[in-house]
């Protein structure tokens, strides 16, 4: 039945069966609250599963939605009384409006979760959910029980619990204190959330809400103008606990929906910065790892071996392994000083110049004072190797490669010399560098090509 019926299916028909306990209750003379929070909690409940939400997630939504509910619904029933006369009719459309208002707030939360943090709606793990959902709803209903018989008692007999609510919302001091306390808390239990403890967690803010709404309470009890030490009314002292519960508990379930909207979508871009990462490194190291390049290497080195030309072949093997040395180094480094990369293309520019004399020529005009900005580990020498990859090396035109700066970008430049084959090329390496970027940075490479020369912008960091 969840897998099969719409989300904006489910929210009609719980406003549906709202408002037929709302007749039904009415007409038997039967106090309807506590029938109309399961219905609310059933729908949250719904929906959230529906959504995929953390289980988490779904006691915050709850929480929120039977506080939000017992509060728009009583605060609609008041002002629907003044245009309508009829108080069952008052009563229908506060519920059906309520639910509407609430189930709708949902949905726009979960696309909101799911735009931030990438969450994909998901079904998979609802069997595993329903124990635990079992047991927050189960909890939530006995304090919802418990708060109902309290509200009936002769504790608030002639007094109603939103006038204390509204007291201690319309104190700018309270509200502020009562805010600030609600996220130091929630930013202090995250790394024991995190560690999957979650009955102490939720334990911890269950005895930070007690504490802080007894100071609250007792800070609202004391008469006015009177020292510190005068005794409290215990009867005033309880009405203005439990709305101080009321009002903390709403505080902190909200402030750890936001923590968690925040922490989930800063791990996310962590792992998205890990991905592009992991992604460039496979693009350079099959850059450098390929067949063409190795067997050019291979045969480079076999043409000084066999002209007996040994100390330069020494010298080329020395810098063939300090290339790839330079690559293993700069694997697990998301950045590197852009000196070191410009004496990395320099080791590869002195191999190119054994296998091609004076077929190019690549010239660096950077200045001093920016070699100790930093750039992505071999950008620069997938750019040069594209240069190479993608022009015509000859001595009679020279591919010229200009390397240079400003104070906020590098300059990567040639000029176009068309191979007479052309080769094919998937992108990928400027794919995943433009990516990189974007994501450290959120600075784009800018490529711009004429019928003469290439150029390559890419900022620095």
């Amino acid at each position: 039945m969840l897998r099969t019926i719409q989300p904006s299916g489910v929210i009609h028909l719980f406003a549906l069966l709202h408002a037929l306990v709302v007749l039904v209750c009415h007409c038997y003379g039967i106090n309807d609250a506590l029938t109309l929070t399961i219905l609310t909690m059933a729908m949250t409940v719904m929906l959230c599963l529906k959504k995929g939400m953390p289980i988490d997630i779904i006691a915050v939504m709850v929480i929120v939605v039977n506080v939000a509910g017992f509060v728009v619904g009583t605060v609609g029933a008041e002002v629907i009384r003044h245009f309508v006369d009829l108080e069952v009719a008052a009563r229908l459309l506060s519920t059906i409006l309520t639910t509407e208002l609430l189930g709708w707030t949902l949905i726009l939360l979960a696309k909101l979760l799911r735009r931030i943090n990438g969450v994909e709606e998901d079904l998979s793990r609802f069997d595993s959910k329903q124990r635990w959902t079992l047991v927050i709803v189960g909890v939530i209903l006995a304090l919802r029980v418990g708060a109902a018989m309290l509200f009936a008692s002769p504790l608030y007999a002639g007094a109603s619990v939103m006038t204390y609510v509204w007291a201690i919302l319309s104190s700018t001091p309270a509200l502020i204190t009562y805010v600030c306390l609600a996220i130091i808390c929630v930013r202090r239990l995250r790394s024991l959330s995190m560690k999957g403890r979650k009955l102490l967690t939720w334990t911890c803010y269950a005895l930070f809400v007690i504490v802080v709404s007894a100071l609250g309470a007792w800070s609202f009890s004391l008469p006015s103008e009177e020292a510190l030490s005068t005794t409290i009314d215990l009867r005033t002292f309880m009405r203005y606990f439990v709305a101080s519960v009321l009002v903390e508990t709403t505080i902190c379930c909200i402030t750890i929906l936001v923590d968690n909207i925040f922490s989930i979508r800063t791990a996310m871009q962590l792992e998205r910065v890990k991905a592009a990462q992991a992604q460039y490194r496979y693009v350079t190291l099959k850059q450098l790892v390929n067949p063409h390049f190795l067997f050019n290497s291979l045969n480079t080195l076999d043409g000084l071996v066999c002209e007996q030309r040994t100390a330069q072949a020494s010298d080329y093997i020395h810098k063939l392994a300090h290339m790839y040395r330079y690559m293993l180094r700069c694997e697990d480094e998301m950045l590197v000083p852009l000196h070191e990369e410009i004496d990395f293309i320099q080791e590869y520019v002195s191999l190119q110049k054994v296998r091609f004399a004076d077929g190019f020529e690549v010239q660096c005009n950077v200045p001093e004072e920016v070699m100790k900005r930093m750039v992505v580990p071999c950008t620069v020498q997938l750019l040069v190797e594209n240069a190479f990859k993608h022009n015509a090396v000859n001595a009679a035109n020279p591919l010229r490669i200009t390397i240079s700066a400003d104070n906020e970008h590098l300059i990567i430049e040639n000029n176009v010399l068309p191979k007479y084959t052309r080769v094919a090329s998937t992108g990928l390496g400027q794919k995943y560098i433009r990516e990189h970027y974007h994501t450290l940075s959120t600075q784009d490479m800018v490529i711009e090509r004429t019928e003469e020369h290439y150029r390559v912008v890419i900022p620095l960091l």
